[in-house]
């Protein structure tokens, strides 16, 4: 990007009487190399390479901030108030224009000012020079100012025929399907609701952030001009650049983030050469129309750690607020061994305290740290218990024939999560989503607050790849719910999710079965999943809804003292179609922090040599009689020799009642000591029956 030496020179003391070499070791020690020197219309032109987090520098004011910072020279303005009051009369402008924004989030900054009466003609010959040194067209005072604005202070502006604003209205809003509009280099573009436009009473008028419509634009006969300038969303102007493969000098900037202060003095700097070079008359104060406000941004500054991240002890808090100071940056609270940093409107870049060490060591000198290696916390790696757990978990998961998965841990919460708000609210985890300021893509701007979405969505992928019986299981974190602010951890939580679509596999080795996989499947393998650290016979399952969920289909696993330790369920209809899942699913997903950290000790016995005798049981009940209490019962009666205690068959349809059940457990007896007779397993069977009769009301 190109800078003229003489414009610099505007805006701050330059080095050594303004010698190239000079400018160009302190741009070097910015962190802004200069990659070629070359002279363009009579004045010295540097060739900057500006990184694209640093849009504050892509002008030459904020580059000759850059250069104040790094020589200690004085910077005269720093308060963003280069043009003093400019002469107006007549009619105020929010009187011969009016500004409404309907999309708040993407356009939160909106100012305009309003030139009447003015004439066709050419810039003087110092802005025409200027520009024309640092290789931007020259076309005419209304343009040439706009551009002069956008390059001496950063701010993207545009200027409209105010006589051919429909209404004389600007309207802020998003394109309407099929909405056509033909753009300043002549080409018609059909426009999509994703696209940001800005309207008048009837029509689109301009590419918001990107480029001005043709219909509107200043000619030779204009006489009124409306300059415009606003702060644009960045990924909204990205999105529908990249669409459209159109790249501005707008959107360059646009796309990482304007500043919203520099609107007022953008507008009156253009508006000054405006009438300097074509006359007009200025209408009374400015239009400034406002969206969604923008949030103060401070961080905290240790003394503690601007030290160890730099290593050099020389460094102290007071050359710190006097290297951010001279950076546009400004001291907060001043409190013992730590500064609160008020961060600048034009620094996007700067939100941590690791950002402000950076921004306080390039003032120092990076030449200037000493060498040394850097100190670490202890040597080697550390135990982490509940690593082991995540590890164990995995395991026993990839031997019951799943397969790992990644899923982004980036979401759109109201879309992706919605159906499982109940899940969250258990976790604690239904709170205000944490998002990123400025996503790469809207759709995936706040963390997740569970895993099950991204793993159906994994499941939807397999399927329509084909795939049958899929079985996949993730380890990752989830986000959200109260923390502390200094320890990010806080807001995290380690999960263990798996999902069945389709037919069930009992072990890795197995063929894929004729069943679907059912909720026993995947509570059962929670249970399995659960054993080395909380015996299955003490886990109490509760009915749970969700509108993810089938009804009555989920349940909520919860240890003996009533700590939530998962849900298991099968996926509900709706959500099945939304997620195009043509199979039935299971899910369930366990929170790994609340597993109880002592693992079960192992209890070992002999293996009979003598066989087992085989009772099966049938009976029916009313449909909600849980499972739980039918081992209850069997474990209170300790029947003699009884080896395992399962569930062999459930059966609802024809001849069975009306919100019954017709169950078949199986009963497996064995004795380390001998070979049982039939008759001793039949008593035996006998006593449960009869309990099940007396107790539980079964019929058979």
């Amino acid at each position: 990007m190109k800078f003229s030496l003489d414009w610099l020179g505007d805006h701050v003391t330059l080095p050594d009487a303004g010698a190239p070499d000079s400018v160009r070791r302190l741009l070097d020690r910015a962190g802004l190399p200069v990659e070629s020197v070359e002279e363009a219309h009579g004045v010295v032109v540097f060739d900057v390479e500006i990184t694209p987090n640093r849009p504050d520098a892509m002008n030459h004011r904020g580059l000759a901030r850059e250069i104040a910072a790094m020589s200690g020279a004085a910077f005269p303005n720093a308060s963003g108030k280069s043009v003093g009051e400019l002469p107006s009369e007549g009619p105020p402008a929010h009187e011969l224009s009016s500004v409404e924004i309907q999309v708040p989030g993407l356009c939160r900054r909106f100012g305009a000012r309003v030139v009447r009466g003015v004439r066709s003609a050419g810039s003087s010959e110092r802005v025409r020079g200027r520009l024309a040194s640092i290789g931007a067209k020259t076309i005419d005072a209304v343009v040439d100012a706009t551009n002069y604005a956008l390059w001496d202070i950063g701010q993207p502006l545009h200027a409209f025929d105010l006589d051919r604003l429909r209404g004389g209205r600007i309207v802020v809003r998003r394109a309407k399907k099929g909405e056509k509009l033909t753009t300043l280099d002549g080409v018609e573009r059909e426009l999509e609701p994703g696209d940001v436009v800005v309207a008048d009473a009837a029509r689109a008028v301009s590419l918001a952030g990107i480029m001005g419509g043709l219909e509107t634009a200043v000619t030779g006969k204009t006489t009124n001009v409306l300059l415009e300038a606003a702060w644009w969303d960045p990924v909204a102007i990205r999105r529908t650049s990249r669409r459209l493969g159109m790249h501005t000098d707008a959107s360059h900037r646009f796309e990482r983030g304007a500043d919203p202060e520099s609107i007022p003095e953008a507008l009156d700097l253009a508006a000054s050469l405006l009438l300097a070079a074509a006359g007009g008359i200025l209408a009374p104060g400015r239009i400034d129309a406002r969206g969604r406000p923008f949030a103060r941004r401070r961080a905290v500054l240790r003394l503690t750690r601007l030290r160890l991240l730099s290593g050099d002890d020389r460094l102290d808090l007071d050359f710190a607020a006097e290297a951010l100071s001279r950076l546009g940056f400004s001291i907060a609270k001043r409190g013992g061994k730590r500064r609160t940093v008020e961060i600048p409107s034009f620094r996007g870049d700067v939100s941590i305290e690791e950002d402000l060490v950076e921004e306080v060591l390039r003032v120092w000198g990076y030449d200037r740290l000493p060498s040394r290696l850097p100190l670490t916390a202890g040597a080697g790696g550390h135990f982490e218990p509940l690593r082991l757990v995540e590890e164990k978990l995995a395991d026993e998961a990839v031997a019951a024939g799943f397969h790992e998965t990644f899923s982004y841990p980036f979401v759109d919460r109201q879309a992706d999560e919605s159906s499982f708000s109940a899940w969250l609210e258990a976790t604690g985890t239904a709170k205000a989503p944490l998002s990123v300021a400025n996503p790469v893509d809207a759709s995936r701007r706040d963390l997740r607050a569970t895993l099950l979405p991204g793993l159906l969505d994994a499941v939807s992928r397999n399927f329509r790849h084909g795939a049958h019986g899929v079985a996949l299981f993730e380890v990752g974190r989830a986000f959200g719910g109260d923390g502390d602010v200094s320890r990010p951890e806080t807001f995290e939580s380690r999960r263990f999710a798996f999902a069945i679509g389709g037919d069930a596999r009992p072990h890795w080795s197995a063929p894929v079965a004729s069943r679907a996989a059912d909720f026993f499947d995947v509570k059962g393998l929670v249970e399995r999943l659960l054993e080395p650290w909380a015996d299955p016979r003490r886990l109490v399952w509760k009915p749970f809804a969700a509108d993810a969920f089938a009804t009555g289909a989920a349940a909520r696993c919860e240890v003996g003292d009533g700590r939530l330790l998962a849900v298991a369920g099968i996926v509900g209809e709706d959500e099945r179609e939304r997620r195009r899942l043509p199979e039935r699913v299971c899910v369930a997903e366990i929170l790994v922090e609340a597993i109880p950290r002592e693992r079960r000790p192992a209890r070992y016995v002999g293996y009979s040599a003598f066989p087992p005798i085989v009772a099966d049981l049938s009976f029916a009940h009313p449909r909600d009689l849980a499972w739980e209490k039918l081992e209850a019962l069997a474990r209170k009666l300790d029947l003699r020799d009884l080896e395992s205690f399962a569930l062999l068959d459930r059966y609802e349809g024809p001849g069975v009642g009306e919100g019954e059940v017709k169950t078949t457990i199986r009963l497996t007896f064995r004795s380390a000591e001998r070979t049982l007779e039939q008759a001793e397993v039949s008593r035996e069977r006998d006593r449960l029956a009869a309990a099940l009769g007396d107790e539980l009301a079964v019929r058979f």
